[in-house]
């Protein structure tokens, strides 16, 4: 069950989500279910399984107290939140660095702060934007970093704020 969690908080914390590792962590948590449910129903309804049940009720608890936690996690957004903000002061590093006509681009990924990124541009405003891997479906998302205020809509994309200088960015396909 650990693993699925692991795979689906990963999968919900980056912009546009992470369908491989949401699948992954939805199977494996799937099979984590079909094993335990049945194992309980048969251990509650037989009068020399009650007694483990009683006995060992922090390890029959412990799949579902972590899957509601994931869950609350997944929809309230606190994944995300967490992950962006430990890793905001490397992205906004990062952010400067292109702005002022750094490097924008890698042969494979880097990590800046806890995001693997493909690749990154300048803004027109003297903001940064950079994609970061593996993340939607056909559109691809990362963060834009706009010190001057909302970047300017352009075609083939969107941007949703966040907080600060920050801005979601989706590259449509």
């Amino acid at each position: 069950m650990g693993v699925a969690a692991v795979a689906l908080l990963h999968a919900v914390s980056v912009p546009g989500g992470d369908l491989i590792w949401g699948f992954f962590g939805s199977v494996v948590a799937f099979c984590a279910v079909v094993v335990w449910a049945p194992r309980f129903v048969v251990a509650l309804l037989r009068s020399d399984g009650r007694p483990g049940l009683r006995r060992h009720w922090v390890r029959w608890a412990a799949a579902p107290v972590m899957g509601v936690a994931v869950v609350a996690s997944a929809y309230s957004g606190l994944a995300g939140d967490v992950r962006f903000a430990l890793s905001e002061s490397g992205l906004e590093a990062y952010a400067r660095e292109v702005a002022a006509g750094g490097e924008t681009g890698w042969d494979e990924r880097s990590w800046v702060g806890l995001y693997p990124l493909e690749r990154a541009e300048p803004l027109e405003n003297g903001g940064a934007r950079f994609v970061v891997s593996d993340t939607g479906f056909l559109n691809r998302y990362g963060f834009a970093w706009s010190p001057k205020g909302p970047p300017e809509e352009g075609t083939g994309g969107g941007y949703e704020h966040i907080r600060g200088p920050w801005y979601v960015w989706e590259e449509e396909w």
